[in-house]
């Protein structure tokens, strides 16, 4: 009786260290996040936008390094442009989203790179219209941020010294993802233009409109 106890203590140690060993996070990097409404601003100008705006996003994983089911993605950078009927705070359910990867990539890396932002990130990305390869450029130099998709995105995103530079009431909105570390940043470029999803801007001058940090999953 007493050996069959100690096997079964056994076999739940096991499982249970299997199990934490699977939730533990496999690929880690930078993120940037841009919204299509500032998110680091005055309550009217807040309130302005808030219906109206803030619909589309851009989110850019820059992944420093890690692997998703036995495919390295280290050094990779996925992008995903991000649009929905109504303000992204609150719409959850018509989010449409396209994956861009780069051309670079493996076809295991392309859809090991799909699969791990649908299953880890289905919440952010919503319906997934197309996944699309394209010349991608991730530049980063002291706080600035250069990120190109192609001819079809612009990314120039300075983010701010640290937190504590930044009113923390002003902040209305939070990453759409789980962050570690999220800076507020504002853009100074930022265009989009596609022909998978009904939207495209040019944004000009610069908006507080950026989240900065460190992703794990």
């Amino acid at each position: 009786m007493k050996g069959i106890f100690v096997f079964t203590t056994l076999v739940l140690t096991l499982v249970a260290g299997f199990a934490f060993a699977t939730e533990t996070a496999t690929v880690e990097g930078e993120y940037i996040e841009a919204r299509s409404a500032s998110v680091y601003v005055g309550a009217c100008h807040f309130g302005a936008e808030y219906v109206e705006g803030g619909r589309e996003a851009t989110t850019v994983w820059n992944i420093h390094q890690g692997n998703w089911k036995g495919v390295s993605l280290d050094g990779l950078t996925v992008v995903a442009v991000i649009s929905a009927k109504s303000n992204l705070a609150t719409d959850s359910e018509t989010r449409k989203s396209v994956l861009y990867v780069d051309v670079k990539t493996t076809s295991e890396q392309r859809a090991a790179l799909k699969d791990m932002l649908t299953t880890k990130r289905a919440n952010v990305l919503g319906e997934v219209v197309a996944t699309e390869t394209a010349p991608i450029k991730f530049t980063k130099k002291g706080t600035k941020y250069d990120v190109t998709v192609g001819e079809v995105l612009a990314l120039c995103a300075n983010r701010y010294p640290c937190a504590n530079c930044t009113q923390p009431h002003q902040i209305w909105y939070k990453p759409l993802t789980t962050l570690q570390d999220a800076i507020v940043g504002k853009s100074e470029v930022y265009r989009y233009k596609d022909g998978h999803l009904p939207v495209t801007w040019q944004q000009s001058g610069t908006a507080n409109n950026v989240f900065v940090g460190t992703f794990s999953m």
